[in-house]
């Protein structure tokens, strides 16, 4: 059969659609809900949007699920989106690097689309004399304004009925072509990217669509002229020599399971397309419902023939009569269904799944790979030889009614119908932003955009919180997004407790990147000469009391913060640490509190030579504006969690423990004042081992600042953990809604990242075993990773969406280099750190 016959197009005008029977139809792209790891409230929402669909369908409606490849160009696009490119000439290399891998990684990606029929060109005159004189063809030209408003106006009302939650968008005009030609192509190879905004074809005839030759059994391969083949296979072979011919199957459902598909987690049964390899896999429902009032009395009626069939076989002695009590029990039970819910509809529904490849061997490898898939569901699926014709058509907008269509159609209330959620999809990520990864769970590797700096540019948080074990990638993502930061032409500040100094080697590859060593300064920390007079003495106060271990009310506490008040600080000329030392020894001699300015001076003597970073003044005040700060606290001794939280430990804490956490306070409240000020530029505070910071009183509060009001001021803070039931609690953790979690053996430490995440371990069990034991698995000997498998990991974006992905770094070499190498403990060599690839 020639595929110019199966093709009912005569004209197209935008997203609507004239075919020669004289049916109009309107087209439309339909936006996917989210499922994938959602909680199973969700996922019920999620069915209720799909009920509400198809209640509302007109007869004849057709759903498709179209694979398709993604534009290079377009990715690249959503990368730059909101960046100036003039002023950011590394990230305008990163995306030209990212140019070859993205399309080296050939992402595909699924289109979900919407026909309806809107009305008909016929009349009955009209259609009879075009029969008479042997010709259905619908001319175009007689078309007005007022009649494509007409079906404009039908359409509309069917999408108010159905809801907003899938926002249709009319598809071009252009992409009827496009969908023809994928029919033609499918998964041959050669398959352009859709187009999906409107274009310069904005009409079109049927002489757009090009014609093949469908050779259903694929009998032009064959040698045997005798006997046809029976191979359930379509070979599609174009008129363009050129053009690879494409082996197509058409499989569909023979039947359902008998007792029902449970949902959530058992009737989802077109999730189970995605992910086959060398195959492209398109789907399509063609639906007819039936209200409720009418299947009632059709209900009546069959069960009147029931009981007459029964009636003339009471005497018999045979299985009939058992298998009509079957019948009519089943029938009464359906009935009671409809009578319980009024507003249901009765749903008789087709659905083909195509597989088309390059090779007759690949498509039927990939046909009886999906039949053993659909066992598990219970589902028998079928490739019926001599109807592969009529159910590749059935898959083009607008086609014809077939025989076909009837023979493999089921019946089902429309409650039970909507548990298939057919539209749902697992992206993740953010529309725009740099690409940090691919999608696993999807299986179309589609890149995962994480627009950082664009959330904080429409008021939402752009902060986010790493978790995972050691050496599971967590500092490797922190170098990308700080590298992406900077390269976008933001800041960023990072805490490097790293003993080999990994991210102040990282920093070297940044220009005006500055590296700050607490125990060897070569810069000062002085809050007196880093912050603005009028909160100078502030911040000195927050960090100098619980370093000296005196309270604010004590005579101690009374007298530095005198001492550190504005007019204190005028009034004595007070410019650094060392100035408030000096002047409180000369007010211990002639003062009234003398006894508590000689403690202070005592006590702040003592820590002179032992913190040159606070009182040395030869040394520069770090700057508040360079493109990147590194602070290494490797040689601090910090109190652990256990010691932070519990308050007779705490007080029993040693000095060095008390200098290294005022310290670490200190950096963050530096980053708080450099970050969070309207300067037009985007900070990041970056806190790699982050419950040394998180679980001080300061840090806690910079934590909150940056999580409450970072979108305000074009900040963001990251932090990394190993357990974020301890390390990222309390209301500031709970406003960071982008998350990661990477590789996490320990069964506790990986239920508590799960449950951090947003998952629902109750109805989902199997996620703990895939996090502990499939995310970046340590392999044979030395148990590495595989470069393969490096960058796993779980994802919660900023709309609450949860998935699987993997972690590709940057796309520029050296930039790549500069992240993945860590340096040794005296920084004279460098050892792979295990590089994501």
């Amino acid at each position: 059969m020639f595929g110019t016959d199966l093709q009912p197009t005569t004209a197209i005008r935008g997203n609507l659609q004239f075919t020669r029977s004289g049916l109009v139809t309107a087209t439309y792209f339909m936006q996917p809900l989210s499922y994938g790891f959602r909680s199973a409230s969700d996922k019920f929402e999620v069915k209720s949007a799909h009920h509400a669909l198809v209640n509302n369908l007109p007869v004849g409606s057709l759903l498709l699920g179209i694979q398709s490849r993604l534009d290079t160009l377009d990715t690249l696009g959503k990368m730059v989106e909101g960046i100036d490119l003039s002023t950011c000439a590394d990230y305008a290399d990163e995306v030209v690097a990212a140019y070859g891998r993205i399309r080296a990684i050939e992402s595909r990606t699924r289109l979900f689309l919407l026909t309806i029929p809107v009305g008909s060109t016929n009349t009955g005159l009209n259609t009879m004399t075009r029969t008479l004189r042997g010709s259905t063809t619908f001319d175009a030209t007689t078309l007005t304004r007022a009649d494509l408003d007409k079906y404009d106006n039908t359409a509309s009302e069917v999408l108010s009925r159905i809801g907003g939650e899938f926002d249709p968008v009319p598809v071009p005009a252009a992409f009827f072509q496009w969908l023809w030609e994928h029919y033609l192509s499918r998964g041959a190879g050669n398959d352009p990217s859709a187009p999906t905004r409107p274009g310069a074809l904005d009409d079109a005839t049927a002489a757009v669509f090009r014609s093949a030759v469908l050779d259903e059994g694929a009998r032009t391969d064959s040698t045997r002229r005798l006997r046809p083949s029976f191979a359930p296979v379509l070979k599609v072979v174009q008129e363009d020599p050129e053009a690879p011919p494409s082996y197509q199957t058409l499989l569909t459902p023979r039947s359902f399971p008998y007792a029902g598909m449970h949902f959530p987690g058992g009737s989802e049964f077109l999730s189970v397309l995605e992910g086959l390899e060398d195959v492209t896999v398109d789907w399509a429902i063609r639906i007819t419902t039936t209200p409720a009032d009418t299947v009632l009395k059709n209900n009546e009626l069959s069960l009147r023939r029931l009981g007459e069939q029964m009636d003339q076989r009471d005497q018999e002695i045979s299985f009939a009569q058992s298998s009509l009590m079957s019948k009519a029990h089943m029938l009464g039970e359906y009935n009671q269904h409809f009578e319980v819910h009024p507003g249901e509809s009765e749903v008789s529904f087709t659905t083909v799944l195509a597989i088309g490849s390059p090779t007759r061997d690949i498509t039927l490898d990939a046909v009886n790979t999906l039949k053993r898939r659909y066992k598990r569901y219970q589902i028998e699926m079928t490739a019926p030889v001599g109807a592969q014709t009529d159910l590749w058509s059935l898959l083009i907008p607008g086609s014809t009614h077939r025989r076909a269509y009837d023979d493999f159609a089921h019946i089902i209330p429309s409650d039970m119908w909507a548990g298939f959620v057919p539209f749902t999809t697992h992206q993740i990520g953010d529309d725009s932003g740099p690409v940090i990864g691919v999608n696993l769970m999807s299986g179309h590797f589609e890149p995962i955009h994480f627009g950082i700096m664009e959330a904080a540019l429409h008021d939402l948080s752009a902060s986010f919180a790493v978790t995972g074990e050691l050496g599971s990638g967590k500092s490797f993502f922190l170098k990308l997004i700080a590298a992406l930061v900077h390269d976008m032409g933001g800041q960023f500040l990072a805490i490097d407790r790293s003993h080999v100094g990994e991210w102040a080697h990282f920093a070297t590859a940044i220009d005006d990147a500055i590296v700050i060593d607490l125990t060897e300064p070569t810069i000062s920390l002085d809050p007196l000469r880093m912050f603005d007079s009028a909160v100078a003495g502030e911040h000195t106060m927050d960090s100098l009391l619980p370093l000296l271990d005196v309270s604010a009310t004590s005579g101690i506490g009374t007298a530095a913060s005198t001492l550190l008040t504005p007019r204190g600080l005028n009034e004595h000329h007070i410019k650094c640490l060392l100035d408030l030392v000096l002047v409180a020894r000369t007010l211990a001699t002639d003062s009234d509190t003398a006894d508590d300015y000689r403690e202070l001076a005592q006590r702040l003597s003592s820590l002179i030579d032992r913190v040159p970073v606070l009182f040395d003044r030869t040394l520069p005040p770090l700057r508040l504006d360079a493109a990147a700060t590194v602070v290494r606290t490797h040689r601090l001794a910090l109190p652990t969690a256990e010691e932070l939280t519990t308050p007779h430990l705490y007080q029993r804490l040693p000095l060095t423990k008390r200098l290294g956490t005022a310290l670490y306070e200190l950096v963050g409240v530096a980053a708080r004042t450099a970050f969070l000020s309207d300067n037009g530029r985007f900070g990041l505070l970056v806190g790699d081992e982050a419950h040394h910071f998180t679980q001080t009183h300061v840090g806690a509060a910079v934590t909150s600042d940056f999580s409450r009001d970072g979108r305000k001021h074009l900040a963001a803070i990251a932090l990394a953990s190993h357990d974020p039931a301890s390390d990222f609690q309390g209301a500031a953790h709970n406003l960071i809604p982008t998350r990661f979690v990477f590789r996490q053996r320990d069964e506790v430490l990986a239920r508590n990242s799960l449950e951090w995440l947003g998952v629902d371990l109750n109805s989902t069990p199997y996620l703990l075993q895939i996090l502990r034991e499939e995310t970046s698995p340590p392999t044979g000997t030395g148990r590495q990773v595989l470069e393969a498998r490096r960058g796993e990991m779980f994802m919660r974006d900023a709309l609450n969406r949860i998935g699987r992905g993997k972690v590709l770094g940057p796309a520029r070499i050296d930039r790549a280099r500069a992240i993945s190498s860590t340096p040794t403990t005296n920084l004279a060599g460098r050892s792979s750190s295990g590089a994501f690839p």
